[in-house]
């Protein structure tokens, strides 16, 4: 956190309204994040470049579902929006869209359609999403789907990692222009792009410890690299040169079960041919 703060002590916030006429809104929440699972919303204001309003707290009230968690996010963030409507008409702007962005499409349903996308698994809360119907109706706000990829709301919900929280974080402050999901492009997909890594070698059994579970079985099969042209390696398979000097695939016995001593016996005795690859059984 220090070093954090030491590095951006210079950086700045940048304001700027591209239109006194068009206000916008991301909310988000993260479901059941507390202790006492309790969820986390956060929400963020912007008249063009920048986020002059911006709230990341604690929920006060369990909630059952997701969907649950983003709808009283939304209902909590509603006065604000309100306020901030009725202030800037009083100063003689009038505002032509006050837009809301969300990543929940069940939540949106619930937001604009009221009872009709009502089920018994909300009917408990129909209290909050009918007063937002109200004001959808009354064309006060408008709700629009956002992907989570820029939900600049997200950055206020969860403690974001890498180019996704720089990308964010350049948006919250103004060094780049926030993207919106109407932004269009010439055959790009919306979104942060998001740049591919190598492939990093792991431990053999490292889905397993991940997730907890003992480790499964192991099947023995070997890998050399070959020559364009030349036949390749399949799994269960190996390749070698018959007498003459060719190379030829030669079929393993699938299936086979070995343990760590065979593992290990297997390595020492067979040393500066083929590297030994283990694979998982599926």
């Amino acid at each position: 956190m220090m070093q954090f703060l030491r590095a951006t002590k210079d950086d700045y916030l940048t304001l700027s309204a591209n239109s006194l006429h068009n206000v916008r809104w991301w909310v988000d929440a993260s479901y059941a994040v507390h202790p006492d699972m309790k969820s986390h919303s956060g929400d963020a204001m912007s008249l063009g470049k920048g986020v002059i309003y911006g709230t990341s707290k604690r929920q006060k009230l369990n909630t059952k579902s997701s969907t649950e968690a983003e709808l009283v996010g939304a209902d909590d963030v509603m006065p604000q929006m309100l306020w901030t409507l009725y202030f800037l008409e009083a100063q003689g702007y009038k505002i032509d869209n006050n837009v809301l962005y969300q990543d929940n499409k069940s939540s949106i349903l619930l937001e604009t359609n009221g009872r009709g996308s009502s089920s018994k698994r909300t009917r408990h809360i129909k209290i909050r999403y009918f007063f937002i119907s109200d004001r959808v109706n009354s064309k006060e706000i408008r709700i629009e789907y956002c992907p989570t990829g820029i939900m600049i709301a997200d950055y206020f919900t969860k403690p974001l990692q890498g180019m996704i929280f720089r990308k964010l974080r350049d948006m919250i402050m103004g060094n780049t222009e926030i993207v919106l999901p109407t932004d269009e492009s010439d055959n790009e997909p919306i979104g942060i792009c998001m740049v591919a890594t190598p492939r990093e070698s792991r431990s053999v059994l490292g889905s397993d410890i991940g997730n907890d579970r003992p480790p499964r079985s192991l099947t023995d099969t070997r890998a050399c690299d070959t020559p364009t042209g030349q036949p390749v390696r399949r799994a269960g398979t190996r390749i070698t040169k018959d007498d003459s000097g060719a190379l030829k695939t030669n079929k393993l016995v699938s299936g086979k079960t070995v343990s760590w001593a065979e593992i290990a016996s297997l390595r020492t005795t067979r040393a500066g041919k083929c590297p030994l690859f283990l694979r998982n059984l599926s």
